[in-house]
């Protein structure tokens, strides 16, 4: 069965936690990852994009010469796709670009990036996070000092801390999201993943 030491704010063991094997001793399927990313990615797209066809653009419909004897092309209106200031053919129009990615695959996605991080040593499992201070000095002390840890850190309590989110919001490589709203963008974004003993039990009930 898969284990984790549950460390203390100054880096000391206080006790070993055993997991689930079927969350946390998932095999890395990269493909599946993969789709993971790019549907969380298409469903993040506004798709606000928008051009003006013929019939959206300003101008008239009146014909602008006689079909023949002037020695020019044909023409219609001033609205035409081959004026200046006409109308734009098969341009964007807004649309949504997500698709149904299903839930058993995303937590799959999820269970098999946990995993990975597991045995790379990049998951770090702390008694509970302290809420005292919302100073953003005081939260990298504790995170680089105390846990030594260096480079971009994610840091997963198991319910919404206001100081633990106004402590990480400005400081660039601290993130804080929920445990029930883990993704693998952030999974993969950041190199350490830090939870609460809390976080990591629920993401076990959840995602068996």
């Amino acid at each position: 069965m898969a284990e984790i030491s549950v460390r203390n704010w100054n880096n000391e063991t206080v006790r070993t936690l055993e997991l689930s094997d079927t969350v946390f001793d998932y095999p890395l399927k990269e493909h599946l990852v993969f789709e993971a990313v790019l549907a969380y990615r298409a469903a993040g797209r506004a798709g606000t994009h928008k051009t003006k066809n013929r019939i959206e653009v300003s101008g008239g419909t009146r014909r602008l010469w006689k079909q023949k004897g002037t020695g020019r092309a044909r023409m219609g209106d001033n609205r035409s796709p081959l004026w200046r200031h006409g109308g734009t053919v098969h341009g964007p129009q807004p649309r949504d670009y997500s698709w149904k990615f299903p839930k058993k695959m995303r937590w799959n996605a999820i269970k098999s990036v946990l995993s990975q991080k597991l045995r790379d040593g990049k998951l770090v499992c702390v008694e509970a996070f302290e809420t005292g201070d919302h100073k953003t000095r005081a939260l990298e002390a504790a995170v680089g000092k105390g846990l030594g840890i260096a480079g971009k850190v994610l840091l997963v309590p198991h319910d919404g801390l206001r100081a633990l989110d106004l402590a990480s919001r400005n400081n660039p490589r601290l993130k804080v999201t929920r445990a029930l709203g883990l993704n693998v963008v952030d999974l993969l974004d950041y190199e350490v993943v830090v939870l609460s003993e809390d976080a990591i039990k629920q993401l076990g009930e959840v995602l068996a």
